[in-house]
């Protein structure tokens, strides 16, 4: 017998589309409720909406009604950055020094909408000659460190990332050491997926996404200075106008 293969309807990519929207919208509920790592969860919807792979098509494409000239960015940075730390904000939680995605705090949220191939392959974090982009964090997420798969060693630059190379440090006295500020990745990916989720409202595509501002993250964050969008650029003027 013949294992024929049925090529699926419109309606049918629609309603996977908005499954996945779904998928996004539990995982982000279940960092905001304080399971932060439950974020990796995201990803393979993620890589499923975005990453072109070599087989098949991403799903986007298959939807007619997205609008690819709509896609919320939350960065913002000068035009030669040296560093940029992400739009994110550092927090006490639980008694941990973390990072946390900033869409939680609604006066440092800023937003411009961009073209999707803009979107994605913009960076959303910056230190020197390292950065990396929308899809550079979902793809060493998803593929290597838990979201879909566990690979036995970890790309060097995802590795300093994941273990605070490039996070603040928080420290009481002048010339005490300083303890980092963790789960810096953990919150660039919550805020990609708050960007993603605020994109498909915008287009009328889901309705009840909370971008968590009364969450429990937040209401147990006790330190007392947030620092988002820290940007060190080149040159005389840096007036922070470039959207990635």
């Amino acid at each position: 017998m013949v294992n024929r293969k049925i090529r699926r309807s419109q309606s049918e990519y629609y309603d996977a589309f908005i499954e996945q929207l779904k998928f996004l919208n539990y995982a982000a509920k279940l960092y905001d409720s304080g399971e932060r790592t439950a974020i990796k969860m995201a990803t393979p919807q993620l890589r499923t909406l975005f990453y072109q792979q070599s087989y098949g098509d991403i799903l986007i494409n298959l939807i007619p009604e997205v609008n690819k000239d709509q896609f919320l960015s939350t960065c913002q940075f000068g035009e030669k950055p040296i560093i940029y730390g992400g739009s994110v904000t550092n927090a006490f939680v639980a008694g941990k020094y973390v990072y946390l995605p900033s869409c939680y705090e609604k006066n440092l949220e800023i937003g411009h909408y961009i073209s999707f191939e803009h979107w994605w392959n913009g960076r959303i974090l910056i230190a020197s000659d390292t950065s990396f982009t929308r899809k550079e964090l979902v793809r060493f997420i998803v593929n290597k460190d838990g979201g879909a798969h566990i690979d036995p060693e970890l790309n060097e630059k995802y590795y300093n990332l994941k273990n605070d190379i490039y996070s603040l440090q928080a420290t009481k006295m002048p010339n005490m050491p300083g303890i980092p500020f963790k789960e810096l990745h953990l919150a660039l990916l919550r805020q990609v997926v708050h960007e993603t989720l605020m994109s498909f409202k915008k287009m009328n595509f889901i309705k009840d996404y909370d971008p968590g501002k009364n969450c429990f993250n937040m209401k147990n964050n006790f330190f007392p200075l947030h620092v988002t969008q820290m940007t060190i650029n080149e040159g005389k003027s840096a007036t922070p106008t470039i959207y990635y």
